[in-house]
């Protein structure tokens, strides 16, 4: 009886338990991305309380989707606005320490002419005009010594055993692959683990920012401006889960403190958005008192000036449908 796909499928199951795990990194998963709901305040029946503290002044955020600022205090209204250089879609960013998504070294942002993503892992995402490129990682379950002498004794034919080394060759993370979007999300929805399940969204005209400060910024909760610097707090309950920035219910995790993480922001002289420091408590609730803290997350805008398209990269391949299997499950 010849052996299935399932069978090889298997039998790669069993060769990544033998492999260290992927570092967290969706390519191009879709999703619906939602400005968190606003912390509803209410104190005696006033609509917003403006506490006045030593150095400044905090505006606490109200219900409803705008932001309103009472006595003054303009640092909510200012990290908002803040959000607009983004929101041109033309600008470039590094991103650390967000939950379940791989570090971004550097990312380019032209949502009108193209874009291009590199990631820690050393994976690669990138859009020229209409065509959209990817370079893997060159790691996981297919990278693994004697992967193909796996895949020849699970009794393939030749033909196919040539079949699995053409695409396990264009993991190898030394050439760029010509893709379609669509088709990677899709691969990226697949219920297995791969090095797709923890890169950003796409950039688009509707949705042209990918750092996550928007979902930040919507869950802040108090704010305190001295020059081009804001500090304060914002509830974790409130960021949308959908972007991974911060783990799932993170009341459960952490306690109390979810609801009160301290943050940093700085502006740039335009009043755009510079970086953006969330600092985690320094241990989960069901940690002992003695563990390592978590590493904050770090967003810092690079640029908003000077954003050049990147040039197609030459000799790109097509990819082919048995690549974007392996892609779907390249660290099972």
């Amino acid at each position: 009886m010849s052996p299935t796909h399932d069978d090889l499928r298997n039998a790669m199951n069993d060769l990544a338990r033998g492999t260290d795990p992927l570092e967290p990194g969706p390519i191009l998963r879709s999703g619906r991305r939602r400005r968190a709901q606003r912390r509803v305040i209410a104190a005696a029946g006033v609509a917003v309380a403006v506490v006045a503290m030593t150095g400044g002044i905090i505006a606490l955020r109200p219900g409803g989707n705008d932001s309103i600022v009472a006595g003054g205090g303009q640092a909510i209204q200012d990290l908002d606005n803040s959000l607009q250089g983004l929101s041109s879609g033309r600008y470039a960013f590094t991103r650390t320490g967000a939950y379940l998504q791989t570090d971004i070294t550097r990312a380019e942002i032209d949502v009108a002419e193209g874009y291009v993503v590199e990631y820690r892992n050393k994976m690669s995402v990138m859009r020229v005009g209409k065509a959209t490129y990817l370079k893997p990682s060159g790691e996981g379950t297919y990278s693994s010594p004697g992967v193909l002498d796996q895949i020849k004794s699970a009794g393939l034919s030749q033909s196919e055993v040539d079949r699995y080394a053409a695409a396990i060759a264009q993991l190898d993370g030394t050439r760029w692959l010509r893709t379609d979007p669509q088709r990677l999300a899709e691969v990226a929805a697949v219920e297995e683990q791969s090095s797709l399940d923890y890169t950003a969204p796409v950039p688009t005209a509707d949705k042209p920012d990918i750092t996550g400060a928007d979902a930040l910024i919507s869950a802040v909760t108090s704010a305190d401006r001295t020059g081009d610097t804001i500090t304060g707090t914002l509830d974790a309950s409130k960021v949308d889960p959908e972007q991974r920035l911060i783990i799932d219910e993170p009341a459960t995790f952490y306690g109390p403190s979810a609801t009160a993480m301290n943050y940093r922001a700085t502006l740039d002289g335009q009043g755009r958005l510079a970086s953006f420091t969330l600092n985690l408590p320094s241990t989960l609730a069901s940690q002992a008192p003695d563990s390592q803290p978590e590493p904050p997350l770090v967003i810092t805008v690079t640029r908003y000036d000077g954003v050049k398209t990147p040039p197609a990269p030459p000799n790109a391949e097509n990819v082919t449908a048995l690549t974007y299997d392996l892609l779907a499950r390249d660290n099972d």
